[in-house]
C-alpha cells in the first residue's frame, strides 16, 4: 500500500533526523580516515553523489561506443551470460536514472548512482579488469566506473556506517520475474548479522518487500538463489562480506520491468520496497558531517 501524501512529507523531512531500525541493534561505527577524493569524470559514465545510504549501479545498459576501442572477442573465455557476453541489459540505464529521480521525489534526498553509458561490447564492468575489456582505450571508462562506485561506497561508510547497493541487471529467462543475487547471503553478511536471517529471506527481506509491493520475485524454497543469478563481480567486490559495510544485492529483472511502457509502474514498486527496507534496516541520521564540509584529500 502506498503511503499517503502527508506521510510522504513527514518521511522526507525526517530522513536525516530519525533512524528507522528493527529492534535495538546499535548503529555501526564509521571507519576511520576514510577521506573524500576528487574523481576524474568520464563522459561514458553517468554518476550522482547522493545524500542517502542507497547506491544504484547499472553496468550493462549503455549503448555508446568507446572511441578508438575495438569490440571484445573473448578469446579463450567461456561463452554465455555468465561467461563472455556482449549483449545489453536493455532499459537498465534509463531504469537506474529514473529510479534515482523517483527515490528523490519520495524520500526528499538523492541516492547515489553509477551508470554505464558505454556498450557491453567494449567493456563489462561486472567482470574483473583483466577480462572486462581488451582495448587500451577502454581502460579509462572501466576505471572511472569502479573508482566512482568504490568512492561512493566509502562515502556512505563514512557518513552512515552502512548502506545498500542495488546492482541493476536484465535477464531473458522469465520476463515477469526478478531474481536475487547475493551469493546466497554472502554479500549481505552484515545485514544478516545485525538483523537475522529474516532480513535476507521472508516477508521482511528486500525481496519479500518487493513481493509485497507487487513484483514477482524468485528464490528457492531454502532461500538459495537460482544458479546463474547468484551475483557477479560488482556485488562480490562491494558487498558487506568485504572491506565495505555496504550490503549489496544484484537484481536481475525480466523485460516486464524494463520496457519503456512498463518501467514507471515497476519503478513505483521498487520505490515502495526500498522505502520500506530503509525504514527497517538503514540509518537515516548521518554519523559524520557531510563530505563537502570536510577538507579534501590531495
Amino acid at each position: 500500500m502506498k503511503p499517503f501524501r502527508f506521510r510522504q512529507s513527514i518521511w522526507a523531512l525526517c530522513i536525516f533526523a530519525t533512524t528507522f531500525v528493527a529492534g535495538s541493534t546499535a548503529r555501526a561505527q564509521p571507519p576511520q580516515n576514510v577521506g573524500h577524493v576528487e574523481l576524474v569524470p568520464n563522459p561514458l559514465v553517468a554518476a550522482q553523489r547522493g545524500q542517502l545510504p542507497i547506491i544504484l549501479s547499472a553496468p550493462h545498459g549503455g549503448e555508446a561506443a568507446v572511441p578508438g576501442a575495438s569490440e571484445r572477442k573473448g578469446t579463450g573465455l567461456p561463452k554465455g551470460p555468465q561467461g563472455f557476453f556482449t549483449g545489453r541489459d536493455t532499459g537498465t540505464e534509463q531504469f537506474a536514472i529514473e529510479l534515482a529521480a523517483a527515490l528523490e521525489a519520495r524520500l526528499g534526498k538523492k541516492p547515489y548512482y553509477v551508470v554505464a553509458r558505454f556498450h557491453r561490447k567494449f567493456i563489462d564492468p561486472n567482470r574483473p579488469a583483466e577480462i572486462a575489456y581488451e582495448a587500451a582505450e577502454a581502460k579509462a571508462p572501466y576505471d572511472a566506473y569502479h573508482q566512482t562506485l568504490a568512492q561512493y561506497c566509502r562515502e556512505v561508510q563514512q557518513l552512515f556506517g552502512r548502506g545498500l547497493l542495488l546492482d541493476l541487471h536484465g535477464q531473458g529467462s522469465a520476463r515477469d520475474t526478478i531474481f536475487r543475487g547475493t551469493q546466497h547471503g554472502k554479500t549481505v553478511t552484515l545485514l544478516i548479522q545485525r538483523y537475522g536471517e529474516q532480513a535476507h529471506n521472508g516477508p521482511q527481506s528486500f525481496f519479500g518487500l518487493l513481493e509485497a509491493a507487487g513484483c514477482k520475485v524468485y528464490t528457492e524454497k531454502d532461500g538459495k538463489e537460482r544458479a546463474g543469478f547468484t551475483g557477479g563481480y560488482i556485488v562480490q567486490t562491494y558487498g558487506s562480506h568485504g572491506p565495505y559495510t555496504i550490503d549489496a544485492i544484484q537484481l536481475e529483472m525480466g523485460a516486464d520491468y524494463r520496457t519503456k511502457d512498463k518501467r514507471k509502474a515497476a519503478i513505483d514498486k521498487l520505490v515502495n520496497a526500498i522505502e520500506a527496507f530503509s525504514k527497517l534496516y538503514l540509518p537515516a541520521l548521518p554519523l559524520a558531517a557531510p563530505l563537502e564540509n570536510k577538507p579534501q584529500d590531495k
